[in-house]
């Protein structure tokens, strides 16, 4: 049977070899499951739902951390009707409240260690009745499906997925069972998955990246090996030892701590991690300098970079790895089933290497953000997707970005993108990571100010960066300003919350070119 809805990857999987290994948890009281069992898990929790008065179209909020509880509150919730709303397992009571009273969910289920937290965010969900998940056992996995196909549409809503607030206030994508569905067969299809695959799953499942981990391996046959200790990269990179993991997947900062503060090139220059076949990233744009470190330090295996949205149920486009050498910096082709353009500001194409904003059409585009037709009206048009991302074509069909429309700063008169500056701080061995900002200036427009983190602290000059700038940049691209630290503001799936820098933008810097 051909899968419409999102949680028939679980329940097919299920039916066709239900003792074929699932999921692999090494939390205390870690698990090892087949589908049948991580399937009749998630039944008990449609289960608990009915009996919870959940109706189809009812938000369902999932606050857990990566496991079982996610795992079987996602796909119950979905086989219930339900539109799931997955909620960041970092949020602070106030944050919770506003997500969960924003969606309008009559329930949230929980996973352990979130006492604090519900406790403090109790009074501001009176009305919401908040239980904990409840994977034992329910109905057989060899239900008949038909029923789904009666109750359930893939037109129909199936998450509400905020995006990061990274570069902004977070809104709530509205995706559907045929948003999520494509981009899955189109991921699947691309990275090549199979049975075979083992995929170390480092991001949360509240992240839609993440998530389209656990999507794309339980589509393909494979197996998710969860391993939520990555503040200790190395006890990390024993569990892909150890199980035998085919695939990682990792923004930018996962793979900077991988290159810059663990034993991953040591490892495979041993001849350890002999699994590993592939590796993804996604998450914001990886700089050249360490791209090209990861694609030596797992050569031959595969290094796929891909770009995406929370708006596009994951991913728009990728490199193909056998072209990757000759285009590193590039995000490559539209993913099958997904169109890109690059348009002016009157919505007409773009001529090669003319820069211009990114556009996107195809099956996984969401419906438009919860609530909020203005935003929704802004965004979706009769080109598509408008992603606020500022590319060019290049003659071959490939796609380069030029950076995020609002990170164009104006110094002077001249328009500069953050994240070309920010590849350049990156080429310097003695770097970790790095953002930069603009600092609003009555006489520049904006003072450009740099937030660097070094690979060891006091290894790194403000004055010496300046110096090496100067070789890479013209005069006005050379920020003004270092801020040297120990480290970045990120959210839980590792992306730098640059609204965090530009709140405390008028503070003094700790060290200056």
């Amino acid at each position: 049977m051909t899968v419409t809805l999102v949680h028939q990857f679980l329940t097919q999987a299920a039916a066709r070899t239900p003792d074929s290994p699932a999921l692999v948890t090494h939390d205390p009281g870690g698990v090892r499951l087949g589908y049948a069992q991580v399937a009749d898990a998630a039944a008990a929790v449609t289960a608990q739902l009915a009996s919870l008065g959940v109706a189809k179209g009812d938000r369902v909020a999932i606050l857990a951390h990566n496991g079982l509880e996610w795992i079987a509150a996602w796909f119950g919730a979905l086989a219930a009707g339900a539109i799931a709303v997955p909620l960041n397992t970092a949020a602070d009571p106030h944050s919770l409240a506003h997500y969960v009273t924003d969606a309008g969910a009559r329930v949230l289920l929980h996973g352990p260690r979130f006492d604090r937290v519900l406790n403090a965010a109790r009074p501001l969900l009176a009305d919401v009745a908040i239980h904990p998940v409840r994977p034992e056992r329910g109905a057989s996995a060899s239900e008949p499906e038909s029923k789904d196909a009666l109750l359930i549409a893939d037109t129909d809503p199936a998450a509400i997925i905020y995006t990061s607030g990274s570069t902004g206030r977070p809104r709530g994508a509205v995706l559907t069972h045929r948003n999520i569905v494509a981009n899955v067969r189109s991921i699947v299809s691309y990275l090549e998955l199979t049975p075979a695959d083992r995929t170390l799953v480092l991001l949360p499942f509240y992240y839609v990246y993440g998530l389209s981990l656990l999507h794309m391996t339980f589509a393909s046959g494979g197996t998710v090996v969860v391993e939520n200790r990555f503040q200790y990269p190395n006890v990390a990179l024993d569990t892909l030892e150890r199980e035998r993991c085919t695939g990682v997947a990792g923004v930018p900062s996962t793979y900077a701590i991988l290159m810059n503060r663990s034993t991953f090139a040591d490892r495979l220059a041993r001849g350890e991690l002999a699994s590993l076949a592939w590796a993804t990233q996604a998450g914001g744009g990886m700089s050249p300098a360490l791209t090209r470190q990861v694609m030596d330090a797992i050569a031959p295996r595969r290094l796929v970079v891909m770009y995406g949205a929370t708006e596009a149920s994951a991913r728009l486009s990728y490199v193909p790895p056998a072209e990757l050498p000759d285009c590193v910096g590039s995000i490559g082709r539209a993913i099958p089933g997904v169109e890109l353009t690059v348009r002016r500001g009157d919505g007409t194409p773009c001529e090669d290497d003319e820069v211009g904003e990114l556009f996107a059409r195809g099956d996984n585009i969401m419906q438009g953000y919860w609530r909020d037709p203005d935003e929704t009206a802004r965004v979706l048009g009769p080109h598509g997707y408008r992603t606020g991302d500022l590319a060019r074509k290049d003659a071959a069909g490939r796609l380069w970005l030029v950076g995020r429309a609002r990170d164009m700063l104006k110094v002077g008169g001249h328009r500069v993108a953050a994240r070309e500056i920010e590849d350049a701080i990156l080429e310097h061995p003695a770097v970790h990571e790095c953002a930069v900002i603009g600092i609003p200036d009555e006489l520049l427009g904006d003072r450009l100010r740099a937030f660097v983190v070094p690979k060891t602290a006091g290894t790194l000059d403000a004055n010496a960066l300046g110096l090496f700038l100067k070789e890479r940049l013209p005069a006005y691209k050379i920020p003004g300003d270092f801020d040297l630290r120990d480290v970045l503001p990120k959210n839980e799936s590792g992306k730098i919350m640059k609204e965090a820098l530009r709140a405390e933008g008028s503070s003094p810097s700790t060290g200056a070119s």
